[in-house]
């Protein structure tokens, strides 16, 4: 009777274990000294671009509280509301404690620049991973700053404003030594990078690595992009990658339609240009941005050659003034069609994130190259211009 007993309790234990949900909502208490009362802190999602908080939530004590439910794991930054700095770890549905100390130094604009230290993450299993799969990335951040201390007095130099000296340092044996130093880790940035994002190709990690260790993505990565899994592509953090480094999708998709007001106050139409012409170039472009300005004799060379086979320019000026705008146009002689994007809708559109920004269309309006410049750019279209 007794073993029947403990039989059955055990059958009632492992029930009870093996039907344990999983949380569907999560709290995170937090515990972070040195921030002061009545602040607030927020949560950002992780993101190459602006992005609004998620939730907030009032300091009292160095203690805070958030609620709420994750639709899937992300990951965010803690910050305090209006100033710099924040640590980072992923949002999931789970009972998360948050501890540790923040100091802070006033910056410039009347802001506070917080450094969180000693941060520990418990009741988050997938912040573990995360801290697991970017130590190789922060051990190597370590380093970098390590040496850029060591060679500060070299750096100050050759930044400064001395042509005489900064010449004399670039000469030294120590400099090169230093120039030696930063190429391997570059060179070990980059083997990092690609060695975990390979590693978890099959899934949102892949994606979200390739997020969370740089501040941009460029178009060279988009061939480890095209390494992940079709899971991992289609993972909130995959689609992210993908908008980044193909903002106007693949060659032949196409682009948006915009009408505008020309500099002369007529209205044109890239839809309608495009189909009067075999190729368009679209120029986002500024007044005061230089290397813009550099590549204007190169797209004038370009439109000189091929216009008269039809070959068409339009920039469009993100210039927030209109004085500035017009005198570039004339002092550089930009005889193709001018529009300024005084709301940014039509970069916003272009997921224009920096000028110069250019895009080569066909007649249909479609898609056939980007981030062109120079010899590149007048190379692509000579080649497109003798089909």
């Amino acid at each position: 009777m007794r073993k029947m007993l403990a039989l059955s309790l055990a059958a009632i234990i492992m029930a009870g274990c093996g039907s344990k949900k999983e949380k569907d909502s999560y709290v995170i208490s937090g515990d972070i000294q040195g921030i002061p009362d009545s602040t607030m802190v927020e949560l950002y999602p992780m993101s190459h671009s602006k992005s609004d908080p998620i939730a907030e939530a009032m300091v009292i004590g160095g203690k805070f509280e958030f609620s709420g439910k994750a639709e899937e794991p992300i990951l965010v930054m803690l910050k305090v509301k209006d100033n710099y700095g924040s640590t980072r770890f992923m949002l999931e549905n789970a009972d998360i404690q948050i501890k540790g100390n923040a100091s802070a130094e006033d910056v410039a604009d009347g802001k506070k620049d917080y450094d969180f230290k000693d941060i520990t993450v418990q009741g988050s299993p997938l912040t573990d991973k995360y801290n697991e799969l970017m130590s190789g990335r922060n051990e190597l951040d370590r380093q970098f700053l390590a040496m850029r201390e060591s060679y500060s007095d070299i750096m100050e130099i050759t930044t400064g404003s001395d042509k005489g000296k900064s010449d004399s340092v670039r000469a030294t044996e120590r400099f090169k030594a230093m120039l030696a130093e930063e190429g391997r880790l570059f060179a070990a940035f980059d083997s990092v990078f690609n060695a975990v994002v390979r590693e978890n190709k099959d899934s949102f990690w892949g994606p979200l690595m390739m997020m969370a260790q740089v501040t941009y993505l460029s178009p060279a990565n988009r061939e480890l992009y095209e390494v992940l899994s079709d899971s991992a592509k289609n993972s909130h953090y995959g689609q992210m990658v993908y908008k980044e480094l193909y903002p106007l999708g693949r060659p032949g998709d196409k682009v948006p339609d915009f009408t505008a007001t020309d500099i002369k106050g007529g209205k044109i139409s890239l839809s309608e240009i495009a189909k009067a012409n075999k190729y368009v170039l679209v120029d986002f472009w500024a007044s005061w941005c230089r290397p813009c300005r550099a590549e204007i004799p190169n797209v004038k060379a370009i439109y000189d050659k091929h216009h008269a086979d039809g070959f068409e320019i339009v920039s469009v000026s993100i210039d927030e003034e209109e004085n500035p705008w017009i005198k570039a146009v004339e002092k550089e002689g930009l005889v193709w069609p001018n529009a300024r994007d005084t709301d940014k809708s039509i970069a916003g559109k272009y997921n224009v994130t920096a000028v110069p920004t250019m895009v080569v269309i066909d007649s249909e309006g479609k898609l056939v190259a980007e981030n062109l410049r120079g010899e590149e750019l007048a190379a692509k279209i000579d080649e497109l211009m003798s089909k």
